[in-house]
């Protein structure tokens, strides 16, 4: 059995995780399918159990067959196809999806990016079944029938992917949301490797989906982050913090603000995280936000999760969609002595006596440490005996791609000595909230 580049397995005690560290995907895996993974033939009644194991895992590019023609091997032909003839300027065809949410929140970034696109020094062609559309420089004939051809056949490597041709160079595929949004950065004349870009969730894909008034794209500490606003007065909130000095070029939406009613909303993708009562507030909530953008040297583990900090300096994790419900409570939580962090990442090292500490910030904006005491999770829906190692492995999976390795063993062999309470984000609220302070 063949694991492409990137793929490990971290064990959680009575089974493992199998995780991808470039790409936010993983399985949970059994004793028994620990041995298939380490080789050993399956006995003969687990023959079709280690069939479905094998399917499932080779969807998820979690593991290869000898032989087996992969999605590079699909856009390898495709940069062979695309060199026959040269082009004149550079030129992106990318391949859209009508059920995909990355190509909805692929296509939500570049309506807030329109005044970038009509500059554009390069034609780009959105292909999406026989619909296509271009932005920037119209391409001659001749060459959008080339990049229609290259971008309907670059949906059988998965949407959205693309193709960039360059004048002079060799073309250059670009695989998911965001290789693809790196590429439209670059036509831009921004620079990629500092710029913000976030895979989109379902709830993120729902924030984006309204028109935009204004794209601001702000730097935290070197690096450029995409601010979406709707409404007057929240772009003048917006710009108290960022300055009115816009940066130039093509920016992915990161951050929303808006102001629907009477309230300052503040979104990160689609987790809401802050619901303000004046723009003063929010200016404060927007400048914490961005600090955690920059770099910040803190040595550590990043995760996609959600995190609470109680002033008696102990810390809980959770799952970054229980964000929104747990901030609409934020009144509440407070008068629990608990508050809903900011930071982008929750950033977690091991503790020295086991567990994990996490870094952020305390009730004075300065830089603290807070031991993690337990891990707030989503129940399974099918509950059994292996119900703990198979939440370990969901916690796991919250780790933000890329990471490494080591990364991946360190944080499952952390998670081993906390308590895991799963549940609904209600039973969460209710467990922060109404627990003695010697039961927390």
């Amino acid at each position: 059995m063949i694991h492409p580049p990137g793929v490990v397995v971290a064990d959680l005690g009575e089974g493992g995780v199998l995780l991808d560290t470039a790409r936010p995907v993983a399985a949970f895996v059994s004793p028994t399918a620990l041995g298939y993974l380490s080789g050993r033939p399956p006995a003969v009644e687990h023959i079709e159990q280690y069939a479905r194991c094998l399917d499932d895992w080779r969807a998820a590019g979690l593991v290869a067959d000898e032989g087996t023609p992969a999605r590079e091997n699909i856009l390898e032909d495709l940069r062979v196809r695309a060199g026959d003839q040269p082009v004149q300027r550079p030129a992106l065809t990318v391949a859209m999806g009508t059920s995909c949410g990355f190509c909805t929140q692929l296509s939500a970034d570049l309506a807030a990016n329109a005044s970038v696109l009509r500059a554009l020094d390069a034609s780009v062609l959105l292909v999406e079944d026989e619909r296509e559309t271009a932005l920037g420089i119209p391409p001659a004939p001749r060459t959008r029938a080339r990049l229609g051809d290259l971008g309907r056949a670059a949906t059988r490597a998965g949407t959205p992917s693309a193709l960039l041709l360059t004048p002079g160079h060799a073309a250059r595929s670009r695989l998911g949301f965001l290789e693809v949004s790196a590429a439209f950065t670059e036509l831009g004349g921004a620079d990629p490797d500092v710029t913000v870009m976030e895979a989109p969730t379902t709830c993120s894909v729902n924030v984006a989906a309204k028109p935009v008034d204004a794209l601001v794209t702000a730097r935290a500490g070197g690096r450029r982050v995409g601010i979406a606003v709707r409404g007057t007065d929240a772009l003048e909130a917006v710009q108290a913090v960022t300055g009115s000095a816009d940066e130039p070029g093509y920016t992915p939406v990161t951050l929303t603000v808006e102001r629907p009613g009477s309230m300052f909303l503040l979104f990160r993708g689609g987790e809401l995280l802050v619901r303000a009562r004046d723009s003063d507030t929010l200016r404060t909530a927007l400048r914490d936000v961005l600090a955690g953008y920059a770099p910040s040297g803190t040595s550590g583990v990043r995760l996609l999760a959600g995190a609470a900090a109680h002033e008696d300096g102990q810390a809980v994790l959770f799952p970054r969609n229980w964000v929104t419900d747990l901030v609409t409570h934020h009144t509440r939580l407070r008068r629990g002595g608990w508050r809903v962090c900011l930071e982008p990442f929750s950033t977690v090292r091991s503790g020295t006596g086991g567990g994990l500490v996490l870094s952020s910030r305390s009730i004075d904006g300065t830089p603290a440490q807070f031991p993690v005491t337990a891990v707030l999770t989503q129940a399974l829906e099918r509950p059994g005996p292996l119900t703990r190692p198979r939440l370990l492995a969901q916690i796991t999976n919250w780790i933000a791609r890329p990471t490494t390795a080591d990364s991946v063993i360190s944080l499952a062999a952390a998670l081993g000595t906390l308590p895991v309470h799963a549940g609904t984000w209600q039973q969460a609220l209710t467990h922060l909230t109404d627990a003695a302070p010697q039961e927390r």
